[in-house]
C-alpha cells in the first residue's frame, strides 16, 4: 500500500492509543469489581444460614452474638461500597476517555471525510464498551430472610412416655390395692401394717390422679419461645457478569448453552467492531467480502443480544429456594453493555454512510485523474501528428 494515500493513519494512531487506556481503566475497574465480589461475599459468610443455625452461642448468647456479627456485617458492607465506588470511578474515567476520543476524531476528520471520522470513533468507543460491560458484573441477587424465626415450641403430648407417664398415675389405686394385698398375707403383723399405712397410701393414691389430671390438662398446650436471629440471614448470595455466566455454565457442563452467550453477546459483537475498522481502513473494492460477513451478522439484533444476554445471566440465579426474600440489583456492568448495544445500532448506520462516503471520494478522485490525463494524452497525439 501507499502509506501517503492512509489518510487514517492519524486517526488509527489515536485509536490505538485511546484503547491502550481504555484497556487500562478496564483492568482496574475489573479489580476494583472482584474486590467488591469479595466483601459482598464475606456479608454473606458472616450472616450465613448455616453458620447461625448451627451455632451454640447464637441459640445461647443471641443479642451478643449479633452484636458481634453485626460489627463484622457493618465493616464488610463499608468496605464493599468503597470498591463498588472505585470500580465506578474507573468506569466514569472511560466514558470521560470515550467522549474525549470521539470528540478528537470527529474534529480531526470534519472537513473532508466527518462519516469516517464518526465510525472510527464509534468503532474504538464500542469495543472499550462491551470489554467494560463483558467483564464487570452485571447482577447480584441475595436470597435472604429478615429477622429469621424459629418457632421453637412442643406439646406434652408429643414428648416421649408423656402419656404413659399419665396412664401410670391413673393406676395408682390398682397398684395400690395390689401393694396392700401382699402386704396382708404377711403372717402376723400383715393386717397390722396395711391399716397403719391405708391413709398415707390413700393420700398418695389422691395425689397421683391429682398429677394426672394436671398433666392431661396441658397435654395440648404448646410451651416453648420464639427464637429470632437479628438481622438478614443469608442463603445465597452471588454477582456475576456475562463472562462470569458463560464460565458457570461451562463448567456445569452447560457447554452449548456458555456456548451460544458466548457467541452472541461477546464473538458477534467484538467480529462486528472488529470487521467495521478493517471496511473503514481497507480500499472498498478489497473490504467488499468484509462487507458482506458484516452485513450478514448485522441481522442479528444486538438489541436481541442484549436482552438475551442479560435474561440468561438472571437464570444463572434460579436455583434460589422458595419462601425466602429476594434481592436482585442492577450493577453497572450492565449500564455499559447497553451503552454498547446503542453505539453498535449508530455504527451501523454510520458505517453505510462512512462507505457511500469513500466511494464518491474513489469516483472523485478518478474523474479528476481522467480529466487530467486527457491534456497530456491531446498533447502527446499532437506531438506524434507534427514528427509524422
Amino acid at each position: 500500500m501507499n502509506l501517503k494515500k492512509w489518510y487514517s493513519i492519524p486517526g488509527l494512531v489515536l485509536a490505538i492509543a485511546f484503547l491502550v487506556f481504555a484497556y487500562m481503566m478496564v483492568s482496574k475497574s475489573v479489580e476494583a469489581s472482584h474486590e467488591f465480589k469479595v466483601e459482598k461475599s464475606k456479608i454473606s459468610e458472616i450472616l450465613s444460614f448455616k453458620d447461625r443455625l448451627l451455632s451454640f452461642r447464637d441459640w445461647v448468647f443471641t443479642e451478643t452474638a449479633w452484636e458481634e456479627k453485626r460489627v463484622k456485617y457493618e465493616e464488610a458492607l463499608q468496605q464493599a461500597d468503597v470498591h463498588y465506588q472505585e470500580a465506578m470511578t474507573y468506569g466514569h474515567y472511560l466514558l470521560i476517555g470515550c467522549l474525549i476520543f470521539f470528540l478528537a476524531v470527529v474534529l480531526l476528520y470534519a472537513r473532508k471525510r466527518i462519516y469516517f471520522g464518526i465510525t472510527l470513533g464509534l468503532s474504538a468507543v464500542g469495543i472499550a464498551l462491551l470489554a467494560q460491560g463483558v467483564m464487570n458484573p452485571i447482577l447480584e441477587m441475595a436470597a435472604f430472610e429478615e429477622d429469621m424465626t424459629f418457632k421453637v415450641y412442643v406439646k406434652p403430648k408429643d414428648i416421649p412416655y408423656y402419656m404413659e407417664t399419665i396412664e401410670n398415675l391413673r393406676q395408682a389405686d390398682d397398684f395400690k390395692k395390689s401393694i396392700f394385698d401382699n402386704i396382708k398375707l404377711i403372717p402376723y403383723f400383715g393386717e397390722d401394717i396395711a391399716e397403719y399405712t391405708d391413709g398415707t397410701a390413700e393420700s398418695i393414691t389422691s395425689l397421683a390422679n391429682d398429677a394426672a389430671d394436671l398433666l392431661d390438662g396441658y397435654k395440648e398446650d404448646e410451651f416453648g419461645k420464639d427464637q429470632i436471629f437479628r438481622g438478614k440471614t443469608y442463603f445465597y448470595y452471588q454477582n456475576k457478569g456475562i463472562m462470569d455466566v458463560i464460565k458457570l455454565l461451562w463448567n456445569n457442563n452447560n457447554k452449548p448453552v456458555a456456548a451460544a452467550i458466548g457467541t452472541f453477546s461477546v464473538i458477534v459483537p467484538l467480529i462486528k467492531l472488529l470487521f467495521s475498522l478493517i471496511i473503514l481502513l481497507f480500499p472498498i473494492t478489497r473490504a467488499k467480502t468484509l462487507r458482506k460477513v458484516l452485513s450478514y451478522i448485522s441481522k442479528w439484533s444486538m438489541a436481541d443480544v442484549f436482552v438475551v444476554g442479560a435474561f440468561l445471566a438472571y437464570l444463572s440465579f434460579a436455583n434460589m429456594s422458595p419462601g425466602v426474600q429476594m434481592d436482585a440489583n442492577v450493577l453497572f456492568g450492565l449500564y455499559y453493555f447497553g451503552g454498547y448495544v446503542l453505539v453498535s445500532i449508530l455504527l451501523g448506520i454510520m458505517l453505510d454512510l462512512t462507505i457511500k462516503e469513500k466511494i464518491k471520494h474513489a469516483e472523485l478522485k478518478a474523474r479528476i485523474e481522467a480529466e487530467n490525463k486527457k491534456p497530456m494524452e491531446n498533447e502527446l497525439k499532437e506531438g506524434n501528428r507534427l514528427e509524422e
